[in-house]
């Protein structure tokens, strides 16, 4: 099977860098596999699990928000937010999230129940992710 280069940066380091064989990510469109010689592409990234292939070994990783693009040299994500699977604390993931609900009780401005409700999304889907390993 082909491979090409994937890239996973946050804006506070270079969390993967390797030839993969097949990239499954969530996009704000849905589910997206990406394979050698896709076709150009940019996206914007949603919430959720990334599963990296590499010949029979598959690695998970939480993704939160920003971008992928595919070009003929790489795929590069730029994410907000990115984690291996086995790095997700799930305890201090599940102490977020009621801290996160609780607040979401009380706020009454949009702007603050919409970043509040995205940061209990980032939580839940890192126990749904580290739950799984």
């Amino acid at each position: 099977m082909a491979t090409f280069k994937l890239e996973i940066i946050t804006p506070q380091k270079v969390i993967y860098s390797n030839d993969v064989d097949m990239l499954i990510t969530r996009t704000t469109e849905g589910d997206m596999g990406i394979l050698a010689n896709h076709a150009p592409l940019v996206t914007e990234l949603a919430i959720g699990e990334m599963k990296i292939k590499i010949g029979k070994d598959e690695e998970k990783y939480f993704v939160s928000s920003g971008f992928l693009e595919v070009s003929k040299e790489k795929v590069l994500i730029l994410a907000d937010k990115a984690m291996k699977a086995d790095e997700i604390d799930i305890e201090k993931a599940k102490k977020e999230k009621e801290v996160l609900e609780a607040k979401l009780k009380k706020l009454n401005e949009d702007r603050d129940i919409a970043a509040t409700e995205h940061s209990l999304k980032e939580a839940l889907t890192k126990i749904k992710i580290g739950e799984t390993l």
